[in-house]
């Protein structure tokens, strides 16, 4: 019986569609075994090419160095030589581990395949049938059918390997996710607080809700205080839901990234620095080594500190190109900020003698750090910060050093216009209201300049000049009808923005480095024993409506945002607010 029901059993068969799907993936997995190995080798061979060739470049450009050692355009070329070495070289081990990742998976899915063939070729295989029949009334033969999933699988692995690349990253940096600019547009800008004194640098908070008392001994309105590793007199700049500051010693120099909600710090950037040599960087206390405000694009942040290094970080803490522009001769340390203008990274380095040929304007670009272009200034060393200003359609980036205000196109570098207007060690930053560029020549005046002049504008568009007023570090603010001036004893001035004429003072009896900030129609005055006054302009005084302590020392300008003030103190960071996260 039992016999009988074992030989009435059908007998097991392999079907001709899987045997014909195991065969389909030997021979797909032969091939990208083969293609993947070809490529490899292929790799190879470029990187040994593409290194010895940068290697013995790099070698003959040190050794005309050591003829020429002040040659900067040699250095920077020797720079852009060994930044690409290093990129290309990144590449190609990358692709060379993925592209082996992707050997290994081909050979084992081949080698697995055949033996399954192996396996089902002794269980009584199937006759196998013509399966191309589908393909045959399109119109495509084997041959097309094969040639398309070929094509079709090499093109996703271009893709794959171009994304995942370094190259591929720079090239998403450059371009943006998703095609998008790769820079934020001027309106997102003035959605934040991306620079020294926010959008143009002009000190004007376009937000509501801003806080106006809150109480440092209970905690009202304090949102947080984080402990800042490293000093430093840069003041905070925000892009959305992030602070930035950075810190430095002589032996490090950082950034740091805190969750604007809750204060924690989401990353530190350590910044490279170059061997400073013989050479002792000497700054002043004032200063110290992180004086200069970041800047960001909305990509990426970057820092500059009285070392000369210059470094970009993405948003996640990613070092993305760093260089050292050289130590600079300056009287009192280095402390301009940085602007951005769309990609781009400008940088105003004035230095040593107006005779020495070592100031200059830079900009580079915000992916790579390579120079977009330079700009020679015959200016000695300065502390003010260029803005880069919007009228209609057109920009201008706006510098002053003794003697000059200077107007340049931050597309190219060129100049636009010039006016000899100020004098002396110059370190307030301008600003432009209305159609006036407004500067300070320190303990001297101040003056206004029109701004849609060309060449040398020195006898003709000076709109007017005030003997009575000079700061001498701390920034103007205009509310378009007049501007303000605070001098370092805490004395306010009040000038007629059509004439220059003094209209009245105020005196806070406090000594102050931080610029003053307009908010609709108050103003924001920190101290340096971290005071924050209050208060409106009226037509025969200013009134003081509120004074709020933080807590201890400030020097830097607080950064503004909706419903909330970043205070920079000499050593935490605060956020002033109504909501507590």
């Amino acid at each position: 019986m039992l016999q009988q029901m074992m030989n009435n059993t059908p007998e097991k068969k392999v079907s001709a569609g899987l045997q014909n799907m195991v065969r389909a993936i030997i021979v797909a997995g032969a091939i990208f075994t083969a293609l993947f190995l070809v490529l490899l080798i292929y790799n190879g061979y470029r990187q040994y090419v593409q290194n010895t060739g940068s290697a013995t470049l790099i070698t003959e450009l040190k050794i005309e160095l050591l003829a020429d050692p002040e040659n900067e355009q040699l250095i920077e070329r020797i720079r852009e030589v060994d930044r690409d070495y290093r990129a290309d070289r990144l590449r190609r081990l990358d692709f060379s581990g993925l592209g082996s990742l992707m050997l290994l998976i081909s050979a084992a899915v081949t080698i697995g395949a055949r033996k399954w063939q192996a396996h089902l070729m002794k269980i009584n295989p199937e006759p196998c049938t013509d399966n191309m029949e589908p393909f045959k009334r399109l119109g495509l033969t084997k041959g097309r059918v094969s040639l398309i999933v070929l094509a079709s699988l090499i093109t996703g692995l271009a893709m794959l390997l171009n994304q995942y690349t370094p190259s591929g990253y720079i090239s998403a940096l450059r371009a943006g996710a998703k095609g998008q600019p790769s820079y934020a547009s001027y309106e997102e800008l003035a959605l934040n607080w991306h620079r020294f004194r926010g959008l143009e640098g002009a000190g004007l908070a376009p937000f509501t809700s801003i806080p106006e008392r809150w109480d440092i001994s209970t905690g009202e309105g304090i949102m947080w205080k984080t402990e800042i590793p490293l000093p430093g007199f840069n003041s905070p700049i925000v892009w959305q839901d992030r602070v930035f500051v950075s810190g430095a010693d002589e032996k490090k120099r950082q950034v740091y990234c805190f969750d604007a909600l809750t204060g924690a710090i989401l990353w530190t950037g350590d910044v490279p620095g170059a061997p400073a040599g013989d050479r002792k960087i000497d700054v002043m206390e004032d200063t110290g080594f992180a004086a200069s405000t970041m800047a960001t694009d909305g990509k990426r942040v970057y820092a500059i500190f009285a070392t000369g290094d210059l470094a970009a970080f993405d948003f996640k803490g990613r070092l993305v190109w760093h260089k050292n522009l050289g130590i600079p001769v300056s009287l009192y340390g280095y402390a301009s900020s940085l602007e951005v203008y769309k990609d781009r990274v400008l940088v105003q380095y004035d230095q040593a003698g107006a005779n020495d040929g070592k100031s200059k304007l830079y900009a580079f670009d915000g992916a790579t750090g390579s120079m977009v272009w330079e700009s020679k200034r015959d200016v000695p060393n300065s502390w003010t910060t260029p803005i880069v200003i919007k009228k209609g359609e057109t920009f201008q980036l706006i510098t002053v050093a003794d003697p000059w205000v200077i107007s340049y196109n931050p597309e190219d570098g060129k100049e636009i216009w010039r006016a000899r207007s100020v004098k002396g060690d110059v370190g307030a930053s301008p600003i432009v209201a209305g159609n006036l560029a407004i500067a300070i020549a320190p303990d001297l005046h101040n003056v206004a300049i029109k701004i849609d002049g060309s060449g040398d504008v020195s006898q003709t568009h000076i709109a007017w000049t005030n003997d009575d007023v000079g700061p001498t570090i701390i920034s103007p603010v205009s509310d378009g009808s007049s501007v303000f001036y605070l001098d370092t004893y805490g004395t306010l001035y009040n000038v007629s923005l059509e004439d220059g004429k003094l209209i009245y003072e105020h005196d806070f009896n406090e000594n102050i480095n931080a610029s003053p900030t307009l908010v609709e129609e108050r103003m924001y005055v920190l101290t340096i024993d971290g005071t924050m006054f209050i208060g409106r302009a009226g037509e025969n005084g200013f009134n003081v409506e509120a004074s709020n302590p933080v807590g201890e020392r400030c020097y830097a300008t607080p950064a503004f945002m909706p419903g909330r003030i970043y205070i920079r103190g000499e050593e935490h960071l605060y956020c002033i607010g109504y909501e507590k996260p």
